[in-house]
């Protein structure tokens, strides 16, 4: 009788639940109830661009390139100024170069998992011609997610 005893104690030990490692999420539930389930990813991207760009010729055409996996309320925008300046270093003066670019907004379904041409912005640089020199300048790219 004293092994049943202690073995029907053991059994009802082990079929009642126990609490010891509940939070204030945790509740007892019914055969009707559903639980909840969430996850949360941060949204990731890149993007491709060249590091040099000859605008030695009037006309120059160059692409970035964008890839990623943004949340659906968010847009990834390249953009850029209208027009830029580069100098010539012995001084021969300023040439502004122009900028057009094509459409630079891409929402979460527009990013590829991969660089390709579905998520391009292609820019295109003009100028007056140069006299002769060496030019330097910068292009500023703003990229931002919003």
């Amino acid at each position: 009788m004293k092994k049943t005893t202690i073995l029907l104690a053991l059994v009802l030990t082990l079929l009642v639940p126990a609490n010891i490692f509940a939070d204030e999420t945790d509740k007892e539930v019914t055969t009707d109830d559903t639980v909840v389930l969430y996850a949360s990813k941060a949204s990731v991207y890149s993007v491709k661009l060249p590091i040099r760009i000859d605008v030695s010729e009037n006309n120059v055409n160059f692409s970035i390139f964008a890839k990623g996996d943004i949340v659906a309320n968010k847009q990834l925008k390249i953009s850029s100024g209208n027009s830029t300046v580069i100098t010539d270093e012995n001084g021969k003066g300023d040439v502004t170069v122009n900028i057009q670019k094509t459409n630079g907004v891409f929402d979460y379904d527009d990013l590829p998992a991969e660089y390709n041409d579905t998520a391009k912005v292609t820019f295109t640089l003009t100028h007056d011609t140069l006299a002769a020199g060496s030019y330097n300048g910068s292009l500023p790219i703003t990229i931002t997610l919003e």
